[in-house]
C-alpha cells in the first residue's frame, strides 16, 4: 500500500537529523562552544527520534518520550544561547528557567494517566521559552553585532529555524486537542505540517553546523 503524504513526511523527519548529526560529528573540533552544544542537541534528539518512529511503526504509544525530549531540548538550547548572548542576567536566569520547566513537565506528566495523553501545556511553555531565546538573539544582532552577511552567521540559521518551527508548533500545541476531537484526518494533516516544520528546523541546524562563522 503506497504511503500517504502525511506518512511520508513523518518518516522523512529523521533524514535531516541524521545529516545534521553527521555534520556536527565531522566539524565538532572546529566548532565554538555554543555550536558544540547544538551538535549535542542533535545527538540527543536522534536516538529519541529513532525510538519514537520505531514505536509508531509498531503502533505503540510513544508519548512518554515527549517530556524527555522537551526538557532535554530546552536545556541544550538554553546553553546554546547562554554561550552566544553572554548576557549576565540571562546567564543567571537559565538554571531557574530550565529547572522550573523541568519541574512543571514532571508534574504535568505525572498527572497524565500512564503517559498516554498528549500534554500540550509542555509544548506551549517550551515554545514560548525558545521564542524568548530567539528574540534576545535577534535583539543583540540588531543592536550590538556588526554582521555584513547574516547568512554567514551560524546562529542566524539556528534562530531562524527555531523561530519558524516554534511559532508553528505553538499554534499546533494550542489547538491540537480540539482538532483531534473535530476531525482525525484534519489532525493528521496538521501533524504533517509539523513534520515539514521539523524538517526545516533541522536543515537550518545542519547549515549552522556547516557554515564557517565570519571573523
Amino acid at each position: 500500500m503506497p504511503l500517504t503524504l502525511q506518512q511520508l513526511l513523518m518518516r522523512l523527519t529523521l533524514v535531516p537529523v541524521i545529516v545534521a548529526g553527521i555534520i556536527g560529528f565531522m566539524r565538532f573540533r572546529h566548532l565554538p562552544l555554543n555550536l558544540r552544544y547544538l551538535a549535542g542537541l542533535v545527538w540527543f534528539i536522534l536516538p529519541i527520534e529513532l525510538v519514537g518512529i520505531g514505536l509508531m511503526l509498531l503502533h505503540r504509544n510513544n508519548l512518554f518520550l515527549m517530556p524527555i525530549y522537551a526538557v532535554g531540548e530546552c536545556l541544550l538550547l538554553a546553553l546554546v544561547y547562554r554561550h552566544t548572548l553572554h548576557l549576565a542576567t540571562f546567564t543567571r536566569l537559565v538554571p531557574w528557567l530550565v529547572g522550573g520547566f523541568a519541574a512543571y513537565a514532571l508534574a504535568d506528566s505525572l498527572l497524565a494517566p500512564g503517559l498516554t495523553q498528549f500534554r500540550p501545556g509542555q509544548q506551549v511553555i517550551q515554545s514560548i521559552l525558545v521564542l524568548g531565546f530567539v528574540a534576545l538573539y535577534f535583539r543583540k544582532l540588531l543592536n550590538e553585532l556588526r554582521v555584513e552577511q547574516p547568512t554567514r552567521e551560524p546562529m542566524f540559521w539556528v534562530s531562524t529555524g527555531l523561530f519558524v518551527y516554534s511559532l508553528g508548533y505553538l499554534q499546533i500545541a494550542l489547538f491540537s486537542n480540539y482538532l483531534l476531537r473535530y476531525s482525525l484526518q484534519l489532525n493528521m494533516s496538521i501533524w504533517a505540517v509539523h513534520s515539514l516544520l521539523y524538517i526545516v528546523l533541522h536543515l537550518c541546524f545542519g547549515i549552522a553546523l556547516w557554515v564557517r562563522p565570519q571573523k
